[in-house]
This record gives C-alpha cells, structure tokens and sequence, in this order.
C-alpha cells in the first residue's frame, strides 16, 4: 500500500501544497492493498488547541444498490456526521461562546470552512446483508476557524447563502433517505433504475451545495485580504483605489476551477469524469502543475498506469524537486511492479522532505515487499516516531516483527494498533488479525516458558 501527494519549493512550494491534500487523499484510495486496512493521518501542528474529529458513515446495502452508490452514500453520511460534531465541538469552545453561535449557525458556516479528509471504504458482512463504512477525519484549529467565521458574518450575503447550502442540503439528505426507502421497497426495474438515478442525482446536488459553500469561504476570504492590502497608508491614500476586474473565461482562475472540479470528483472516485476536466485546466493554463498530478491520480485510479507515469514525469521534467511528484511516481511503479524504480523515487522524494512521513510509509511497503524487511521495519518506525497517530504503520511494523522473531516489540506495535484503530464494521477483519497475531505470540511465549 502506497500514498502520494504533491508540493513544489519556495512560496509555490507552499501554495501547492496548500491545493494538492484532495489529490493525496484520492491517491491513498488507489493504491490501498486488500490485505491493509489503511487509516491514514496527516501531521497535526502540536499546538493544544486544534482538536481532530473522527467519524465513520455506513450504509447498509439493499438488493438495488450498487457498491459506488453505496460508497456515496456512506461517504456523504460521515461528511454530515463529521460537521455536526465540529458544529457541537466549536459551540462550546469559549472563544466561540463569546459571538453567540448556536451549534445549527455553525454548521452553516463550517460546511465551507473544514477539509474533511476521506479514507478508504470498508466492506463487511452483518445479518446477511453488506455494510459498506467510509471513515473520515478533520482537524480544527479554533483560532483559525473563529477568524474564518467572523470574515463570513460581516458579509450579509455570504451569511444568507450558507444558511440557505445548509437548509438545501438538510432537504436533500431527507430526498435521499426516501429515495433510498422507495428503492428497497420496489420491484419493478424500470422504476428501480429512475428512483435510484433520482437518488445519484440528489447526491449530486449535495455536492454542489457543499461545494458552493467552500466558494463563498474562499471568495470571503479573500475579499479580507484584498480589503486588507487596500487599506490605504500616509503615502499611498492619495491614490486612487480600483476596483479588479473579474477573470475572463480562460484565464488561469477559470483553468483553477475546472482544477478543483476534477480534485473533487477524484475524492468521489469518478475517475471518467474526473479526467475531461483536468484535461480542459491544462487547455486553458498547460502549465498548471496540479491539474497534471491531479490527471496523474484519475489515470491511476482507471489502472492506466503508463499514462499516469506520463503526467507524473511532466511535472518533474518542469519541477524536478517536486517530492510529492517523485512520490505520486513511485505509488505507479509500485503498482506496475517496478519496486526498485519505486524505491529510488520514495528515497528522492524523502531527499528533497526528509520528514513526509508518507513517503516514509511509502518506502517502507516497497522495501516490505523487495524482502528488505529490516529496512521496512526503519522506516516504519521513522513514520512512528515523527506521527505517533499513523496507525497502519503499526500494524505494518507489528506484522513484520513478528516474522522477524522479536515477539515482545511486535507484540507492544499491536497492542497500539489495537488501542489507535477505529472500532467500525469494516475494521472488524483487520483487528481481529492483529488480535490473532498477539495470541500467537502468548501462546509461543507460554510453550518456552517467557515472562
């Protein structure tokens, strides 16, 4: 299993790396092995008060329902229940008592505001019926979020069409839920096929919605600080203030956009639609590093590899310091088989940011799987070491001390596997091999008689 992401060098370096998290994320997705369970996490600033909220939403298929539907789905669930937690979590954060904000004004204004972060599904079996589990992640930092909020609240229109994205996608989720009733309760195809069409549709408007909401953030956002650069000084207030002017059709923020459409359907998995509007960003802006990593990761996702490979080398024939190019790189050739290349790629990655624990965990399964076993056990524990909250590096690490007959240290890796992993449906598997690995090690323990 292999992860990837994208960044560049200097104040570029920065504002890609600042675009790229939905394309990593998408990438964690398309590489994900069915022998891992993956729960991934991205470094957390250790100041105290940021504060990271977990949530998994499931969906109970029907005999209509297809596995995408039903990842959607599940997936839609855990964004919604992800916000109503942030909504209760700020409500009583003292800072944010102060401007009086009940939990369901939150909402409104945090829809927008938080990168929720997806992970892989999870499928299981329960009652005879498949349960299909989507776990996502988002981490808060109240000062940034209560300054967020406050930029939002002083724009009357911005306050008036987040509160109108929330009633919208309130009304929705109830369409969906009673799509979903009707499907379960049909037998007739041709009304099985619009119901459940109505229903992708819906989702859809969801999206939209939410998606719109993180426009009039971002558009707030960035009025504060044009507003802020404007504030004229001693020496400049006798000039005379313009106004920009809106960006034609094909300019670089309309190739921007079509960008962030193709990220968001990368998030989605819908690769086919994913591709039309990478392709149409570098029409506009052929530059655009991001929309070529973020091709890179919709070809990968389809398993065309090669021309995944094509999009990545593009980028490093411009940026050749990129390491999260040099990563994406090597979470191809990984999959093509060419564990060497992959190795050499990670390591190249890891030379331009030697502390992306990703690339590290990257490293360790090529290693793993080259039969480098005690250089994969290294890098685990790097990954470990620089972001105790890494699960799957724990059960990676633990898997492979074991086999390396060092029964305690493996044992002391799984038992925080065990005490880090989320308790879902779909983690059930992956958590009973970790506890079948420790019961083994009690038992060998027990025959020679070990402490």
């Amino acid at each position: 299993m292999t992860f990837s992401g994208t960044s560049g060098g200097g104040w570029r370096r920065r504002e890609r790396e600042r675009l790229c998290r939905s394309e990593r994320i998408m990438l964690v997705r398309q590489t994900l092995s069915l022998w891992l369970l993956l729960v991934c996490t991205l470094p957390v600033p250790g100041r105290a008060e940021v504060h990271s909220i977990t949530a998994t939403g499931e969906y109970r298929m029907a005999d209509h329902d297809s596995l995408a539907d039903a990842k959607r789905l599940a997936f839609s669930n855990a964004k919604a229940l992800a916000v109503s937690e942030a909504g209760t979590y700020l409500e009583n954060v003292p800072a944010v008592k102060q401007l009086g904000f009940n939990a369901e004004e939150l909402r409104a204004y945090i829809t927008g505001l938080l990168e929720i972060i997806e992970y892989p599904h999870e499928t299981a079996r329960a009652d005879s019926a498949t349960v299909v589990s989507v776990p996502v992640k988002t981490v808060i930092d109240p000062a940034v979020v209560i300054h967020k909020i406050e930029a939002l609240v002083q724009n009357e229109r911005a306050k008036v069409e987040l509160t109108r994205a929330r009633d919208k996608i309130d009304g929705y989720r109830k369409e969906v839920e009673a799509d979903t009733r009707r499907l379960a309760a049909s037998k007739d195809t041709s009304e099985v096929q619009a119901i459940a069409q109505h229903r992708r549709e819906v989702l859809s408007l969801i999206d939209t919605e939410e998606q719109l909401a993180r426009t009039w953030s971002v558009l707030v956002g960035a009025e504060e600080a044009i507003h802020s650069e404007a504030t004229p000084s001693k020496e400049t207030s006798k000039h005379k203030k313009t106004q920009p002017k809106p960006a034609p059709a094909g300019a670089p923020d309309n190739a921007e956009e079509h960008r962030k459409k193709g990220a968001l359907l990368n998030e989605q998995g819908n690769y086919d639609a994913a591709i039309p509007e990478f392709r149409l960003a570098l029409r506009l802006m052929p530059d655009l590093d991001r929309a070529h990593l973020g091709l890179g990761a919709a070809l990968q996702g389809k398993g065309d590899l090669d021309e995944a490979i094509a999009e990545y080398r593009t980028v490093l024939s411009v940026h050749p310091d990129d390491p999260d190019a040099h990563n994406d790189l090597g979470t191809a050739l990984q999959r093509k088989g060419d564990l060497e290349g992959a190795i050499a790629e990670y390591r190249t990655a890891l030379g331009y940011r030697p502390d992306d624990v990703l690339s590290h965990f990257n490293l360790g399964t090529a290693l793993s799987a080259k039969g480098q076993e005690k250089e994969a056990i290294a890098e685990y524990r790097t990954v470990i070491g620089r972001n105790p909250d890494f699960i799957q590096a724990y059960f990676n690490l633990g898997s492979l001390l074991k086999a390396q007959d060092q029964p305690a240290d493996a044992a002391e890796a799984l038992r925080s596997y065990l005490k880090l992993a989320p308790t879902t449906l779909g983690t059930k598997p992956w958590i009973e091999k970790a506890q079948n690995m420790l019961l083994e090690i009690d038992q060998g323990k027990s025959k020679t008689g070990s402490p």
